[in-house]
């Protein structure tokens, strides 16, 4: 398994385990790239979900798109070349997931593509190209919703997929419990009430390396921040270029609670209490789904459609509407009640098992 920044931590969680408790058989090697390399992005998420130390760590670090790809491929291969693999399972759509398949790809091995089928129709986003790619390399797709199954079907790979649901949904709930024995705390760590403050995160290129895009989001914060509480988990490519632009001082002194990226634990209890979500992530709309807190997205698209059929998410482009949107958005109490009755599309919790199944069963044994 090949791994190497936060979302993937937490989708690969459930398998792991699945695969190491129940299958002690099965041999399975873990790398970690080092995409994420910073520890609240990394070294926590190992830690509070569990997951064993990785046989290795290829400590590629950041860089250009094609600058971290290649080397991953570069530090990857003699690694894959060593240990011969029967598979190489890849989740998500990060640079390691498309590293990791193509390397595999090249060298015979039988690419498991862990969330196939995601498909936003916008591709000037990385993930976009990685997903799609990864997907055409695989040999066995695994696939979170119906949406996922319809795409794939669609590009002429509906007999690789098989519909499990989405590991996302086994983590949160095997976690769900921690949560709730530390939300007070958490909540009380960055003087918060429940449902009284907004949470935002933001992190995708098309956002935060947008400078005059980011400084039209920042006037938004500000703004808002003078009606409710604002909570801005502060990813560091994010804080980087808002310190290039000076514009963490005006943030804090007008209320934004700027904290850096927290564990799993904590930003579920953020999440969980929070009167809306404003970001950018793809993770983030799924869990405010399971979580039953409306989510406001800072894009033109989604790969999660189903969270925006269902008026639980709303597509938000323009930074100028954001006050507006947030504010119409954590209050209105009858939406809220509409999300707890929703049903869910991601899967019943054990889409662990039926991966580790249909990989047991649908790859080779090595000789």
């Amino acid at each position: 398994m090949v791994i190497g920044a936060r979302p993937q931590f937490i989708k690969s969680a459930p398998l792991i385990k699945e695969m190491v408790t129940r299958h002690k058989r099965t041999n399975l090697t873990i790398v970690h790239t080092g995409q994420h390399y910073d520890p609240e992005m990394s070294e926590v998420f190992f830690r509070e979900l569990r997951i064993p130390k990785p046989s290795l760590n290829l400590r590629v670090g950041s860089g250009s798109h094609a600058e971290q790809t290649a080397m991953i491929m570069r530090r990857l291969e003699p690694v894959m070349l060593d240990v011969r693999p029967a598979a190489v399972i890849v989740p998500g759509d990060t640079n390691t997931t498309l590293a990791g398949a193509l390397v595999a790809a090249k060298l015979g091995a039988q690419v498991v593509h862990v969330e196939a089928g995601l498909r936003s129709g916008d591709t000037t986003m990385p993930e976009e190209i990685n997903r799609k790619l990864t997907d055409h390399c695989a040999a066995l797709l695994l696939a979170p919703t119906r949406t996922a199954m319809h795409n794939l079907a669609r590009e002429g790979l509906g007999r690789l997929a098989h519909l499990t649901g989405d590991t996302m949904v086994d983590a949160l709930r095997t976690a769900l419990p921690l949560v709730e024995s530390r939300e007070r705390a958490v909540l009380a760590r960055l003087q918060l009430r429940r449902d009284k403050y907004v949470l935002v995160t933001l992190h995708r290129p098309s956002n935060v390396d947008n400078l005059r895009r980011l400084r039209s989001m920042h006037l938004a914060l500000r703004k808002l921040s003078a009606t409710v509480q604002v909570v801005f988990s502060v990813h560091p490519r994010t804080r980087r270029n808002l310190a290039r632009l000076k514009l963490i001082d005006p943030l804090r002194k007008s209320g934004v609670a700027l904290v850096p990226p927290q564990g799993y634990i904590a930003t579920l209890s953020l999440l969980k209490n929070a009167g809306c979500l404003l970001t950018d992530s793809g993770g983030m709309q799924k869990e405010s789904f399971m979580l039953h807190v409306p989510c406001l997205t800072l894009r033109s698209t989604t790969e999660w459609p189903e969270t925006l059929r269902r008026k639980a998410n709303q597509l938000l482009l323009d930074p100028k509407l954001i006050p507006q949107a947030v504010l119409a958005t954590a209050f209105d109490e009858k939406l809220k009640k509409n999300i707890r009755c929703l049903s869910n599309p991601f899967g019943d919790g054990h889409a662990a098992s039926r991966m580790a199944e249909l990989i047991l069963k649908n790859v080779p044994k090595n000789n």
